[in-house]
């Protein structure tokens, strides 16, 4: 499965190649972007346009960048990778370092 794509579609074809790549359904990425499953299948069908804020947490659960979703580049690898080698982990993998990572800034908010 490739990181990269050649389409030049819309955002709701964009939306579905990068949940595809992902290996997520509709209701999975709804979960890790908190929105409502049929948020998701409306945004592919381009029935309705997602705001800005819904358009950042697509991305970030998907783990691209929002110029990607928007069509401004064609590369999603490399969108948010911090960590050298992080495109070869898992989903779970990545959820697991969030998770580190908001209770290290717990922990620092609570200093």
């Amino acid at each position: 499965m490739s990181n990269s794509s050649e389409s030049t579609g819309g955002f709701g074809e964009r939306l579905k190649q990068a949940r595809d790549a992902r290996e997520f359904n509709q209701t999975e990425l709804a979960a890790k972007a908190g929105l409502q499953p049929s948020a998701i299948g409306h945004f592919e069908k381009e029935r309705r346009k997602p705001s800005f804020s819904n358009i950042r947490a697509l991305a970030k659960a998907l783990n691209v960048t929002s110029d990607y979703l928007l069509g401004r580049t064609n590369k999603m690898e490399g969108a948010t990778t911090v960590f050298r080698g992080e495109e070869n982990l898992t989903g779970g993998d990545r959820d697991h370092i969030q998770m580190m990572i908001d209770l290290m800034n717990q922990r620092k908010s609570e200093k």
